[in-house]
């Protein structure tokens, strides 16, 4: 039965191909717009490619273990489109995952789910409304819908590199803001049913920016994870992240494309309710400074922790589990400091230098390297390791329908932009 659904989702984009004429265009051009009537077929092809080569600190219980991703995701869907009006929209669509880890493949019967039909991964099944309101485009979403629907805002304290490679889709909801200088957004992703060996799970997230002179913006990250019981065993966890931050841009005065200082604070609530009811609360300032020009960026992100931003990572659960990225979603280097010393002061930098060119608005293409500073097994605070990436992602949707803008302003904000459908 799952093998004829899949065959049947792929066989219907050929056909929603034909019917929305992808063929009417050679080369790289934007097929010419069409007068639609109120429903039409609606269809989508998005292609991520990441390979990620991690050499880290031999001591492998520090932080983070050397390893290589190296995997390709492909989501096709299809649905339909229906236009209530010049100023709402609404979508439904249902896809289906297919990702494969490079190089990995089956060496025997245990290995089965490697082979091609085990590829086959979750399903997406969403409902999405669009709505203009005067200056603010306002956009929800409804369901199992991918993780890039989300902001890209929230650094590598909230999720890791691995995880957005891994965990590809969101289970709940969405809803975002665009104006003219601003942009905000909040969500819940349920990320785990009351079952056998299963805990009840769910994120609350939410960022937003405002621009409140051409270089000046006003932002914050914000989630809070509930971690709850399974039918054999359970206690409930907390755990609370939120960063308020500024960010100062003079990249059209210096003639960057971005040049840009950020400062902020992270700061945590975090408890295992069984343990003690009172919060542990982390706090980590942090700087990042950004210069990108010629496509090329280097970005240099530092932090310093009163404590461990991770101080439950290595404890074990009532089910012996360790809470490890069950519990913290960031990067295991967040933990700052070595393991026995999680109530100590720790240093965290992360330099990334990579290149971004534009190809196309519906190619995004970036290769580079990210350096890590941490405390080591023989210093305080020196070279911790590092990775090389190369990252490509095609969304056919954004060649289909690029996002139209209107600048009523003559000064541009670095923030948000007049929108319609």
């Amino acid at each position: 039965m799952r093998k004829t659904a899949i065959l049947l989702l792929l066989g219907l984009l050929p056909l929603s191909a034909g019917a929305q004429g992808l063929l009417d265009f050679f080369g790289f051009g934007v097929p010419q717009a069409k007068e639609k009537g109120p429903v039409s077929l609606a269809w989508d092809v998005n292609l991520d490619y990441n390979f990620d080569n991690r050499e880290f600190d031999p001591s492998e219980d520090l932080f983070s273990r050397s390893s290589t991703i190296h995997n390709v995701a492909l989501t096709p869907s299809i649905g339909v489109d229906i236009r209530q009006s010049s100023k709402v929209d609404h979508r439904v669509m249902l896809g289906i995952d297919v990702a494969k880890n490079l190089g990995e493949s089956p060496t025997g019967a245990d290995d089965r789910n490697l082979a091609n039909w085990g590829l086959f991964h979750e399903i997406t099944l969403y409902y999405r409304i669009r709505a203009l309101a005067g200056k603010t485009l306002i956009t929800g979403y409804a369901g199992a819908f991918p993780r890039s629907m989300m902001s890209r805002s929230y650094g590598p304290a909230f999720f890791s590199d691995s995880l957005l490679v891994f965990d590809r889709n969101i289970e709940g909801m969405l809803i975002k803001f665009k104006r003219p200088k601003a942009r905000y957004e909040v969500g819940c992703d349920w990320m785990g049913m009351y079952g056998s060996k299963r805990r009840e799970r769910f994120l609350i997230f939410s960022s937003g920016e405002s621009s409140v002179l051409p270089w000046l913006i006003l932002g914050w990250n914000f989630t809070g994870y509930h971690y709850a019981h399974a039918v054999e065993y359970g206690n409930v966890c907390d755990n609370i992240l939120a960063e308020p931050y500024i960010r100062f841009d003079i990249a059209r005065q210096a003639s960057f494309q971005e040049l840009s200082l950020q400062l902020g604070v992270l700061a945590g609530a975090q408890r295992l309710r069984d343990v003690d009811m009172n919060f542990t609360v982390p706090v980590a300032p942090e700087a990042i400074l950004t210069l990108r020009k010629w496509d090329v960026c280097l970005r240099n992100n530092f932090y310093f922790s009163t404590s461990s931003l991770m101080p439950f990572y290595n404890r074990k659960d009532p089910g012996g589990f360790k809470y490890g990225s069950d519990f913290y979603f960031g990067d295991p280097f967040f933990r700052m400091n070595k393991p026995g010393r999680e109530a100590e002061n720790g240093f965290y930098d992360r330099l990334e230098l990579f290149y971004e060119p534009n190809i196309a608005g519906f190619i995004d293409l970036k290769v580079g390297v990210v350096v890590h500073f941490a405390p080591t097994r023989d210093y305080a605070f020196g070279f911790a390791g590092w990775q090389q990436r190369v990252g490509l992602t095609f969304n056919l949707d954004r060649l289909l329908h690029p996002e139209k803008k209107i600048t009523r302003n003559k000064r541009k904000s670095a923030v948000g932009g007049d929108y319609f459908l």
